[in-house]
C-alpha cells in the first residue's frame, strides 16, 4: 500500500469488497470477506487506518475520512447480504413471512351515523339544523321551559353546575328557546348536541350523551300534525311497516305530553318477517302556552310541538346492542363493524 496513494487504495478496496460480498455463496464465505477487509489485525481496510499515525498532518484527515466512508459502505453491504442468508425470524425479530399490515381507515362513530341519518330525514321534512351552547343558564335550561327550580322535574335533571347559575345543559331544549327569541314563526328546527346529567354510568345511562330535540311553531299546528310528522319519521327510519303509539305522559314544557313508541317489522335472512314488541323512542308533546309566552310569542295565535330523543338508544335498538357503554369503550373490534 505504501507505493499507492492511500485514498486511491481505499477506493480500489471498496470495489473489491463490494464484488466479494456480492459473489459470496453462503454465510461462511461472507464472514471470510468481512474478516479479509474489516478484521482488526489483517483486515485490508484496517491496515490503512493503522498507518494513519505515520502520515503527514496534511494527509491524515482526508485519508481518515475516506477510510471511514469506505468502511461504512462495506458494513452496510455486509448487513444487506447477510439478510439474504438469514431465515425467517432472524435480523432482530424481523419475520419476512408475515403478511403486510393493512391500511387503517377511519369511519364515523355509530352514534354520529344515527344523528346524521335522523337529521337527513327531518331535513327532507323541511327542518333546519340548530345549535346552542353546552354551558347555559338556569333560565334557559329550566325556567324559560316552564320548569321552576323547585319543581320535581328540575330535580330529576339535576345537572353539573360550573359557577353561580351557569350549568352544563341537561337537555338540548334551551336551543328551542334561544331560537324562538331570535326568530319569528314559522319555525322548524332539529337541535342535536351533547347534554350532561348526574346519571349513573350503566347499561342504559351515561352522564354525557347525545340528544336530539325538534321544534315546530306556526299558526294552526295541531296534534294531527304532531302525530303525522313523528309517524312519518318512524316509517322512514325503521321501515314502511313501522307502527307508532302515543302514550300520555308529563313534561313541564309540553301540554299535552306523550311518550312515543314504535313497533318494527324485522325481516329475517330467510325472507320471513317478525313484529317486535313496542319500544319507547322519544318524549314529545304540544308546546305549552307558557313556553310560547316566555319567548314573546302570542300563544293565542301560534301553536307547535316539540320532541326529544337519544340517538345512542336508537342506535342501540337498531344494531341490537345490549349495553350503551359499548359505544364509549373505544373497542376497535366493535367500532370497525360500522366503518365505511
Amino acid at each position: 500500500m505504501t507505493d499507492q496513494n492511500p485514498i486511491e487504495a481505499l477506493k480500489a478496496l471498496e470495489v473489491l469488497a463490494l464484488t466479494a460480498i456480492a459473489d459470496a455463496p453462503d454465510a461462511d464465505a461472507l464472514e471470510d470477506v468481512r474478516v479479509s477487509f474489516l478484521g482488526r489485525k489483517e483486515g485490508r481496510i484496517s491496515l490503512i487506518l493503522r498507518d494513519l499515525g505515520s502520515m503527514s498532518p496534511e494527509e491524515r484527515p482526508a485519508v481518515g475520512q475516506e477510510a471511514n466512508r469506505v468502511k461504512g459502505v462495506v458494513c452496510v453491504a455486509l448487513e444487506a447480504r447477510d439478510l439474504d442468508f438469514a431465515g425467517p425470524g432472524a435480523a432482530g425479530g424481523l419475520d419476512l413471512t408475515l403478511p403486510a399490515r393493512g391500511v387503517w381507515q377511519g369511519g364515523l362513530h355509530p352514534i354520529t351515523q344515527a344523528v346524521d341519518e335522523i337529521w337527513g330525514i327531518f331535513r327532507d321534512l323541511g327542518f333546519t339544523r340548530a345549535r346552542g351552547p353546552e354551558a347555559d343558564t338556569e333560565w334557559y335550561n329550566f325556567e324559560a321551559l316552564n320548569t321552576p327550580l323547585d319543581h320535581p322535574a328540575a330535580d330529576e335533571q339535576d345537572t353539573l353546575y360550573l359557577v353561580d347559575s351557569v350549568l352544563l345543559r341537561s337537555h338540548t331544549s334551551p336551543v328551542q328557546m334561544r331560537t324562538m327569541e331570535k326568530y319569528q314563526p314559522p319555525i322548524r328546527i332539529l337541535a342535536p348536541g351533547w347534554v350532561y346529567r348526574r346519571d349513573t354510568y350503566d347499561a342504559t345511562h351515561t352522564p354525557a350523551f347525545m340528544q336530539i330535540e325538534g321544534l315546530v311553531i306556526d299558526e294552526g299546528i295541531t296534534f294531527v300534525d304532531f302525530k303525522a310528522t313523528l309517524a312519518e319519521f318512524a316509517r322512514r327510519y325503521w321501515g314502511p311497516g313501522t307502527q307508532t303509539r302515543f302514550r300520555p305522559s308529563f313534561f313541564p314544557f309540553t301540554e299535552p305530553s306523550a311518550e312515543v313508541d314504535v313497533k318494527r317489522v324485522i325481516t329475517r335472512p330467510d325472507g320471513s318477517t317478525e313484529e317486535t314488541d313496542w319500544l319507547e323512542i322519544m318524549g314529545a308533546g304540544m308546546v305549552d302556552p307558557a313556553v310560547l309566552e316566555n319567548a314573546g310569542y302570542d300563544s293565542e295565535r301560534y301553536t307547535g310541538f316539540a320532541f326529544g330523543m337519544g340517538p345512542a338508544r336508537i342506535a342501540k335498538l337498531k344494531h341490537g346492542v345490549d349495553d350503551l357503554r359499548t359505544f364509549f369503550e373505544n373497542d376497535v373490534r366493535f367500532l370497525a363493524q360500522f366503518g365505511s
